[in-house]
C-alpha cells in the first residue's frame, strides 16, 4: 500500500486516491508541440493540492481534463473509480467544479441568489433541496449578505466568492481553482485562503496558483514545466528550495 505524508503529517492509502492520471498526452492541434506530455499523478482525499509552474507549463490544461472539459488524448483519467469518457463527462461534471479565474465567465444572472440557484436546478431537484443548497452554499463562503444583490455591481472579489458558492452549491467531491486570488485586494486575500483551506473539510481541492501564500497552506504542491510534472513537494520550503536549483 503506498503512502504520501504531508506537511501536517497526514498519510493517504491508496483507498484514499480520488483522482489518478495515468501517462495523459494532449495537444490542441496536430500540429502543436504536446501540451502535456505522459503526465500521471494522484490526488488524495480532503487534500489541498497546489499545482505551480510558469505560464504555459500546461497546468490549465490539465486542470480541464479533471471534469471533462478536455478529453485525453492518450492515456487515461480517472475521478472517484470513474474514468472520464464522452459519454460520462456529464456525471462526471457533477463530481468535479471548476472555478475559473474570471468569475464574470461563470455568472450569468442579474441577483446572487438566483446565479448560485443555477447549478442545483439544472440538477433538477427539489425547490426545498435548491434553497437548502443556496443557503449552506452562501453561508460557507460568508456571503449570505450579498444573496439580493445585484451581480454586476459587486467588487471583483464578491464576484469570486459568487463563483465559489455556486460551484458549492452543487456540491462537488473535488474542486478546482484556477487562480484564485488574483484580482483580490490585500484585505479581502487573507479571508478568501482561509475560505478555501476550510473546504478540505468536506471536499478535495486543487489549485492552480502563483501565489506564494496559497503555497504556503497546501499540503502539497506539484511543479509544473514543459506540460510534465517536474516536482512533487509536501512543504512551500522543499518546493522554493528545489526552485532555486532551476530543476
Amino acid at each position: 500500500m503506498s503512502t504520501l505524508v504531508n506537511n501536517q503529517n497526514k498519510e493517504f492509502s491508496t483507498n484514499d486516491i480520488i483522482l489518478e492520471v495515468q501517462d495523459l498526452s494532449f495537444s490542441y492541434s496536430r500540429k502543436q508541440t504536446l501540451v502535456l506530455e505522459n503526465v500521471s499523478v494522484k490526488f488524495f482525499r480532503n487534500n489541498l493540492t497546489v499545482i505551480a509552474g510558469p505560464n504555459g507549463s500546461g497546468k490549465t490544461t490539465l486542470m480541464k481534463h479533471f471534469n471533462g472539459l478536455l478529453l485525453p488524448q492518450q492515456g487515461e483519467v480517472v475521478v472517484f473509480n470513474k474514468q472520464v469518457t464522452k459519454k460520462n463527462r456529464g456525471e462526471i461534471q457533477k463530481l468535479v467544479g471548476l472555478v475559473f479565474e474570471n468569475p464574470e465567465e461563470q455568472i450569468f444572472f442579474p441577483k446572487v441568489y438566483e446565479d448560485v440557484a443555477f447549478g442545483p436546478k439544472n440538477m433538477r431537484l427539489s425547490w426545498e433541496e435548491i434553497q437548502d443548497r443556496v443557503e449552506n452554499a452562501l453561508e460557507e463562503v460568508q456571503i449570505t449578505h450579498l444573496k439580493d444583490k445585484v451581480t454586476f455591481n459587486l467588487s471583483f472579489g464578491e464576484k469570486k466568492k459568487v463563483a465559489f458558492a455556486g460551484i458549492l452549491a452543487m456540491r462537488p467531491k473535488l474542486i478546482i481553482f484556477d487562480e484564485p486570488t488574483i484580482g483580490i485586494d490585500p484585505w479581502t486575500k487573507p479571508r478568501m485562503i482561509e475560505t478555501i483551506r476550510s473546504f478540505t473539510r468536506k471536499r478535495t481541492v486543487v489549485v492552480i496558483t502563483h501565489d506564494v501564500d496559497v503555497m504556503k497552506i497546501a499540503d502539497r504542491i506539484l511543479l509544473m514545466k514543459q506540460g510534465k510534472i517536474k516536482g512533487d513537494f509536501s512543504t512551500y520550503e522543499d518546493f522554493q528550495q528545489q526552485e532555486l536549483l532551476n530543476i
